[in-house]
């Protein structure tokens, strides 16, 4: 009768022990994003990039410290990184972004300054009046993102008319040339992580796509060029 080892697998973990090999089996792959939670927090990340802490434990209604444990994970597999922006860490992709772009994303992601440049982008020439009230912004709010560059402001008589920046629009342009590239990105990391991504519907701004997760199957909507500001 053969010995066994006297070595169980509890006392095997806490000594840095591998487990033994199961017969019929391969070794479990190294994947991040074999996980709802951290699958959520890469689409949440690819839809707000350039996003801080909060903003993303609020986008998905977690607890920071849980949000700061998942992206530690993401980080570490190279699936996010972490990016510093003025005095704060801001979170990205891999190839999503050029470096000289990260700030203004950043920047856009604080208070009402996203949906105020939205309205501008849906409605060009809105006035001041108009903008406040759909965005929920301020007056100076207003004046941060056009001395931003992000918007552009011009007198109409007593009225204050609010339109796109010209250096916003050629954002936009620039990464639409670069989306369908970052599209295939994007299809190769779900690859390497074991989902068997199926691409669906892709309009040039975001690439529908259904993953295989443990044993049922789950659907992402990605934006694939980040200056493309309209709502999801």
């Amino acid at each position: 009768m053969a010995q066994k080892s006297g070595m169980g697998p509890a006392l095997r973990r806490m000594m840095g022990h591998p487990p033994p090999p199961v017969r019929g089996t391969a070794p479990a792959r190294d994947t991040a994003l074999m996980n709802g939670t951290r699958l959520r927090l890469f689409e949440a990340i690819c839809n707000l990039p350039c996003s801080h802490l909060r903003a993303l434990a609020r986008a998905l209604g977690i607890a920071p410290p849980s949000v700061l444990w998942h992206l530690d994970r993401l980080i570490l597999r190279g699936v996010v990184l972490k990016v510093r922006s003025g005095n704060r860490s801001v979170y990205c992709l891999p190839g999503m972004l050029q470096q000289d772009d990260v700030g203004m994303l950043a920047f856009l992601g604080t208070g009402a300054r996203l949906p105020a440049v939205r309205s501008a982008l849906e409605n060009p020439g809105l006035r001041q009046g108009e903008l406040l009230r759909l965005s929920g912004a301020n007056s100076h709010t207003l004046s941060a993102l056009v001395a931003r560059g992000l918007l552009e402001v011009l007198r109409d008589g007593r009225q204050r008319r609010y339109y796109p920046a010209p250096s916003l629009v050629q954002k936009r342009e620039l990464y639409g040339r670069r989306a369908r590239r970052f599209r295939q990105r994007l299809l190769s990391r779900l690859a390497e992580e074991g989902l068997e991504p199926e691409p669906g519907r892709y309009d040039g701004t975001f690439l529908e796509v259904r993953v295989t997760l443990g044993n049922g199957v789950s659907g992402l909507r990605l934006r694939c060029n980040p200056f493309a500001l309209g709502p999801e």
